[in-house]
Formats: structure tokens, sequence, C-alpha cells
């Protein structure tokens, strides 16, 4: 949401526009009033009022507007629908005097709420409150660009499934933002974002015995590791799940350019650009976490290995992840400012490459 609408408004009250990330929230009966500009008047005019059910017809004409920019919520009701999308997110959309690095903690928080009961229990009702959640910080990153760089400093490092859930989230949403980020143009985020969150959710239902072992996988149970991706796709297929930006993140995040990747070696243009991002993110994240053998990876040098394999990785995409961990990160970027220390780190990430 945006105060775009100020500008228009003849009057002395506010409104704030909607977007398609809150308005697919909405499902057939709405939460709030809606209402639209009326070029004839100049004003902001009603169109459709709270609890009203819409048709088919009335959906079209809901989805028109919104599309044209052309539709809003009074100021007043607001508070009703923060509280429809999340008592506890909610409000972080309209509080302008929070810290943006508190924020970013409150959201990875209060996604990975949703994350942990979605991924404990995969049904239609919990992955609704994954969605919601997920809208709201769809909207949250659109609205400003500088809110991309204070989600690095938020990344846990445990060897979590969700914190990797969301870590990838976090750094995907962000690299895939740096990309194709237009000012004024509006981006449908939330397929992403729920291909990002449920790229590995197929690793629910591998066993404990081989997700947390301490030592280094025997090949059974690197290929009982594989298997992830298939039971992920009829995971999505029992969800009803038919998005193809989310189904491409989540059977093809373990693609590579050069075709050496798994389940389908699918190779080069075959690999959207959504699952690129996330085979980054995940790769990424993996690294930056802490493992049973080593500590998780310095994030420059992680981002520098996945640089320097270029047969197997987007180099745009690469070089956009290295732009968002030195935003608003003074020690990164004091890193990258030490000669010796980067000269080290790239020999180091030229064997691990190769490797």
């Amino acid at each position: 949401m945006n105060n775009d609408a100020e500008s228009q408004n003849a009057g002395t009250e506010e409104f704030l526009q909607i977007s398609f990330n809150i308005l697919n929230t909405f499902g057939s009966r709405l939460p709030v009033s809606l209402c639209i500009h009326d070029d004839e008047f100049q004003r902001v005019v009603p169109l459709f009022a709270k609890d009203t059910r819409l048709s088919d017809k009335k959906q079209e004409l809901v989805n028109n507007y919104c599309s044209d920019g052309n539709l809003f919520i009074s100021k007043e009701d607001y508070a009703s629908l923060a509280g429809h999308i999340s008592q506890n997110l909610g409000a972080l959309l309209t509080e302008h005097f929070l810290d943006e690095a508190a924020a970013a903690e409150i959201f990875y928080e209060g996604v990975l709420e949703k994350v942990r009961s979605f991924y404990s229990n995969p049904i239609g009702e919990t992955l609704t409150e994954l969605s919601t959640v997920l809208a709201i910080f769809c909207e949250y990153v659109w609205v400003d660009p500088n809110r991309w760089t204070y989600f690095f400093n938020t990344l846990k490092r445990e060897k979590d499934l969700c914190c990797h859930a969301v870590n990838t989230l976090f750094v995907g949403t962000s690299i895939y933002l740096k990309v194709l980020y237009k000012p004024g143009e509006k981006m449908d985020l939330k397929p992403l974002a729920l291909g990002l969150v449920l790229h590995d959710l197929g690793m629910t239902q591998i066993p404990s015995a081989v997700t947390g072992k301490n030592s280094k996988l025997l090949y059974k149970e690197r290929m009982r590791m594989q298997e992830h991706v298939d039971i992920a796709e009829k995971m999505l297929n029992r969800l009803e799940i038919r998005d193809e930006i989310i189904k491409s993140c989540v059977f093809d995040h373990h693609e590579r350019l050069d075709g050496s990747g798994y389940p389908k070696g699918r190779r080069g243009d075959a690999i959207t650009l959504e699952a690129k991002v996330c085979a980054i993110s995940d790769a990424f994240c993996g690294m930056i976490a802490d493992r049973y053998h080593r500590p998780g990876l310095n994030p420059i040098l992680a981002a520098i290995i996945l640089t320097e394999s270029k047969a197997k990785y987007d180099q745009k995409l690469t070089s956009s992840l290295i732009s968002f961990i030195i935003s608003n990160n003074p020690e990164m970027k004091a890193l990258l400012q030490d000669k010796a220390k980067m000269q080290q780190l790239r020999t180091i990430a030229l064997q691990k490459a190769a490797q």
C-alpha cells in the first residue's frame, strides 16, 4: 500500500491504495469497504461495502481496478484490514517510525511461526495462514526498496529446516527485486515468496536419521535426500497448488545452468528466472548455516563461491546477492575493501567452486 491516492483525493480524508498482494488475501467476502477514484468528480467514491460477497463479475471488476492502480480503502478501515491480515504483522504496514531493522526481525519471527505451523501440518488451513503472512511481507518489501537491505542481518545460522525456508525467502526476494524492480511498477511477489518458502517442503518427509545425520552422507542417503523434490511434487498436488512460479522453485531449485543438477538435468534457459533465484538463495543459505563439521561460512565467501561457479549459477543474480549482503552492513563493506583478505577469500572460493 502507499499514499499515492492522497494526491488524487479532493477532500481531506486520506485513502490507501490496495495492491494485488493484499487483494489476494480477501477471498470471496470483503473484509473492508473498497473505493475507487472517480475522474469525472475528481474524488474517491465507494465501490463495494464491507462484507460484500464477490461474484465472478464483481471479482473481475475489482481486479481490473486494482490492475489500474485505482483501488483504495479509507484510512479509517485500515485497522480492520490489518486485523484481517495478521494481528502481529499488519501494523507494520502503517508504522512509519518503527526502526527498519526491528521491523525485519519482527517479520522474521512472524513468518517463521507460520512456516513451522505449515511444515508440521501441511494442510489447506495452515497454507492459507502462511500465504496471508507472506502477502504482508510482499507488500512491505515492495513499498520501499530500502527495506530489502535490512533483512540480511536477521538471517539465522542454525541448521533448521524452517529457518532455512525463511532465510531463503528473505535472500531470494531481495535478489529478485534488485534485478527486476522498477519504481512505480507493481509486481505480484506472492507466488515467488511462496515458492521460496516451500522449496524444501519435501524435506519434511525425509527421515530425521538422514536429515539430522552428524557425519558425511552415504551414497544411498544422498539419493534419499534428493527424493525431497519428488515428494514435494506430490504434496503440492494434494494441496492443489498449481502456480507455475511456485512449482518451478520447488521442482527446479537444484537444477544448474550446465545441466549438472537434478532431478531433470535442466540447463540454461530451460530453468526459469525464479528457479535460478531460488537455487542461488538455497545454496547461499545452506552455506552460511552451521553444520556438524563446520561453522557457517562467511557470507561474502559463500557469495564469491557462487559467483565463481559460473557454469552453474546466473552471474547477474550472484552479483545482486553480493549487493544485498553489503547493503547497510558496515562489516561486510569493510571486508570488501580489504584487498588482501578478499584475495584470500577468492582463492578459497575458486578451490571450493572447482570441487
